[in-house]
């Protein structure tokens, strides 16, 4: 009998990439309708889609192996670190 639990995905590489970059669209086109601003959408499409795409990519290529908890924190403190860039970017531009 076959164990059920050892299934492996069978995607691609660089589709997590690709669901990074349709995120990143996606969350630009929140923003531009939100805002009405081009330089807010692109500022907030960039670091969903970097971080996106090489958090889904991770995901997709890891077999069954335990999470370290220094890359999630990695991970976490890279988003944050996105996140203040498109603050940054944002009110850089809403100033000029």
């Amino acid at each position: 009998m076959k164990n059920l639990s050892n299934n492996q995905w069978r995607i691609f590489k660089g589709a997590g990439w690709l669901l990074g970059i349709l995120l990143s669209i996606v969350g630009a086109l929140v923003v531009f309708t939100l805002s009405n601003n081009i330089g807010a959408a692109i500022s907030a499409a960039l670091p969903i889609g970097v971080f996106a795409g090489i958090s889904i990519e991770q995901k997709f290529q890891r077999k069954n192996e335990q999470i370290d908890p220094k890359n999630t924190k990695m991970m976490i403190s890279s988003l944050l670190f996105g996140f203040i860039i498109f603050l940054a970017l944002y009110f850089i531009i809403k100033i000029l």
